[in-house]
């Protein structure tokens, strides 16, 4: 018997999923629905004609720990993350918490805030997480930073569903998460994770991302920054780090940003002194 069109598909299992998908290549998956209503401002919103429920498949929710490892499904809701404590990454928790209110984080699900390169996808990338990516032939893995440059087109083409999330523990010294919210009309926003690791008194590792918030009219934000050259000036330096090669960094990533033609130079200057100060307290 067909099924008709305009319709919730709600499938059990990631069998069933395909099967679905198979029939109605052009179904949408559906978990928290927040990405799908973000930027409309109808009474009613629209949807598309036939809807994924993630809703009833399980695996999706389930939450495992070992000891190098977090693994989070993508349904897991923004809030259930938060409220998981320090087993958590600073990185990632701190951004969670810039996003909405108590009401979004307790129905935004992390695989629809990385499916548009939301705030989440900064940490991510910082912190060298990796997403399953399952089809109905099988899965793959990808690494966030990879994940976050795909455009939505190339998201979709495959009919892969992000499925899982696995992001290392390792110990990190210092941590900055900072969240820029758009100012005026056209003004952009992001996120900026700082990262280091240190080992007596060196400066062993860094990881610095910053991540454009997702725009008005489009599926997803706009790419990902990490400036690896700048990482490697400060990789085996001293600590407490000399002022110079702190303000030497930011200066650095001035000129990163500046020659990719964005953000605008407003929101470059707010990343640049934030940057530098979080530098600065590691040369005191």
């Amino acid at each position: 018997m067909a099924v008709p069109h305009n319709q919730v598909l709600r499938p059990g299992n990631f069998s069933e999923l395909f099967s679905f998908w198979g029939r109605f290549p052009d179904a949408v998956p559906f978990a928290g629905g927040t990405a799908l209503i973000r930027f409309q401002d109808r009474m009613l919103p629209e949807l598309p004609g036939n809807i994924l429920s993630l809703e009833k498949i399980e695996d999706l929710r389930r939450i495992t720990r070992t000891e190098r490892y977090l693994e989070i499904g993508t349904m897991v809701r923004l809030g259930e993350i938060i409220a998981l404590g320090k087993t958590v990454p600073d990185a990632f928790t701190g951004a969670l918490r810039g996003i909405g209110g108590p009401q979004v984080r307790n129905l935004a699900t992390i695989g629809g805030n990385l499916y548009i390169s939301g705030d989440a996808a900064a940490p991510m990338a910082a912190l060298d997480a990796r997403y399953e990516l399952r089809s109905a032939s099988g899965s793959r893995w990808i690494s966030a930073f990879r994940f976050s440059m795909l455009s939505p087109g190339e998201k979709q083409k495959n009919r892969e569903l992000l499925t899982r999330i696995r992001i290392p523990l390792e110990p990190w010294n210092y941590t900055v998460c900072r969240k820029f919210v758009p100012g005026g009309s056209g003004g952009e926003g992001g996120v900026l994770i700082i990262l280091v690791q240190n080992q007596k008194d060196i400066l062993t590792r860094i990881q610095v991302v910053f991540i454009p918030s997702p725009v008005s009219g489009g599926e997803s934000g706009s790419g990902l920054f990490m400036d690896k050259d700048s990482e490697r000036f400060l990789e085996g330096k001293a600590l407490p780090l000399d002022r110079r090669d702190a303000i030497h960094y930011g200066e650095q990533w001035n000129s990163y940003l500046r020659g990719l033609g964005r953000p605008d130079p407003l929101l470059r200057a707010k990343i640049v002194n934030v940057i530098e100060t979080g530098l600065l307290e590691l040369s005191n």
